[in-house]
Parts: C-alpha cells; structure tokens; sequence
C-alpha cells in the first residue's frame, strides 16, 4: 500500500494511493459502514495515530479490498491527484534517528574508516517538511548540503528485537533529504544542531508498506540538483540494512510507532566534491527511490 497524508481544499487527511486517485481512508471506513474506534474516538485522521492503534494499518488494508470488491458505481469517490497536496507522511515523528557513515562509496569520499557499529545522531522532528514545499537556508549556514536516504518508519512498539524478527515492526518505507548545514557540522564536534535546523528534513511523498518492499533493499536511487545528477546508488549498498538497524537500535531504547530512522546517504554530497557545492536560492532539489517516488523541494 501506498500511505499519504494529505491536505485538500485546505482539509488535511490520510489516504492510500492508487494509480488512479487518492482513497481517503476515514471516509471510506465510513463509507463501507464500519466505524471504527480507538480510545472513544473516531477512525484515525493522522498516521502516527494509525500506526499507534495495533490493528491500524490491517484495518486499511481491509478497507482498501473491500474497495476493490465493490461495483464501480458504489464505490467511494477518488480525488484527483491534482486536487490534493502531499504532506509529509508524519508530520512531527517521536523520535528521528539518523544513521551517517552507512554506505562505503560515501565513507570513501569523506575520508573515514569504516566504523565497526552504527554511526547514530539524531535530528530534531521540528525540522520536518513536507514534499513540494520551499526550504529557506537558515541564516547561521552558508554551506546547505544534500543527502538521499531511504526512511524506515516504525509502526509498533518495539524493544530488543531480534533482526530475524525486525520486520515485524516496520510500517514501510518513505524518502528523506537528510539536509545537512556542514559549516556548523564539522566546526562544533557535534552534528545536532547542523542537522536539525528548521527545514532540514524534507520527507515523503508516500510510505510504501512493507508488503510490497520488504527489507527495503535493492532500490535505485539518486539526487538531483537543477537536473544534475548528483547522487546515484543502490539501497543494497547499505552498510547495515533494515533488520540490523531495527534490532541494533531497539536494544537501546524502544521505538515507537511513528518514529522514523534514516539509514544514510550514498556517495556525491555536495562537501566531498572538489570543488565542494552547496544549496543555493533558486536551486531545484530532487530525490528519488525506486518503488516509492519523488521527494522535490526548492531551496529559497
């Protein structure tokens, strides 16, 4: 399934994605005449609170086949994909654990050893946009940096998993511009604050669930600035996959629904190049990964 939050004639809502429209997933479970509920309230509007009701994404899932079942003049209206913004899947995640040093080619551009564990940070969810949207470059960095990564989004609670289960707890997949202010990076001896400023997490369009992706692996990807390939990889060329991720960081601290890792970006960031490039007003930022789509934003 397909899995977006979107916003229409200024209304957000959450709905699957098909080829041919946008199925709003309240009004449909209203609409097949089964209301659900969680904790006295009605059907989820958001979803991180999909993902917290245990049965949440099951559910939409049998909304979506009774969808399939029905003759097309009682079906439930599609929107246009036209006629609807995308938003960022999850607009304010639990938690944002980022992974960095996770693909060799990228190790060998910056001049690190391979490390023998996770590289973790973490970056602040107030940084999180929306596909589409206008990234304004913070004023405390002149050296705005991209970084395509594949997002993992937790969709239990999830404490000392081992990896042969890990997937159990994943919801899917979305895209992510891991934006990096490399001035304050490099300087501060730490990477929060470079990565966690306001708008350095531009996210989405859609979570792909993991019936249709699996492990995650074994998509292409790559970034583009202005049309100008930048980044192109392979989501198998991680160092450490979604199951080892998932297992290592769960014997930490618990995940929760909703929370979002990212699992690293691939060689061809705009510091490691001679000379190094940066994010500028008027650039044209385009993600990509396979199965899951385009992540655009424009830098201002």
């Amino acid at each position: 399934m397909r899995l977006v939050t979107y916003s229409r004639l200024g209304v957000p809502s959450i709905g699957v994605e098909l080829d041919e429209g946008i199925l709003d997933i309240p009004e449909a479970a209203s609409r097949f005449g089964r209301q659900y509920h969680i904790h006295g309230h009605s059907f989820p509007h958001t979803i991180m609170d999909l993902l917290w009701w245990d049965s949440g994404v099951e559910v939409v899932s049998q909304i979506l086949a009774s969808y399939h079942k029905t003759s097309s003049d009682e079906k439930p209206m599609l929107y246009k994909k036209s006629s609807i913004s995308y938003e960022a899947p999850i607009k304010r995640p639990g938690k944002i654990i980022a992974l960095g040093l996770n693909y060799r080619d990228h190790i060998e551009e910056t001049g690190r050893d391979v490390p023998d564990f996770p590289v973790i940070f973490a970056k602040f969810p107030s940084c999180v946009m929306g596909p589409n949207t206008v990234v304004n470059i913070p004023e405390v960095t002149n050296q705005l940096d991209w970084e395509v990564e594949l997002g993992v989004i937790i969709g239990r609670l999830c404490k000392n998993v081992e990896e042969s289960d890990a997937l159990e707890y994943v919801a899917g997949y979305t895209i992510l511009n891991d934006l990096s202010a490399r001035d304050l990076q490099h300087t501060e001896g730490q990477w929060v604050r470079g990565k966690s400023l306001d708008g350095l997490c531009p996210m989405g369009p859609r979570i792909v669930t993991t019936d249709e992706l699996g492990d995650g692996s074994g998509l292409k990807m790559h970034t583009k600035v202005n049309g100008v390939l930048k980044q192109e990889s392979n989501t198998s060329n991680l160092l450490y996959g979604t199951k080892e991720i998932v297992s290592f960081l769960s014997k930490s601290f618990t995940l929760e629904p909703g929370d979002v890792i990212a699992t690293g970006t691939p060689a061809g960031v705009g510091f490691a190049r001679d000379p190094p490039e940066f994010l500028k007003p008027g650039d044209e930022v385009e993600l990509y990964i396979e199965k899951i789509g385009y992540l655009r934003n424009s830098i201002a």
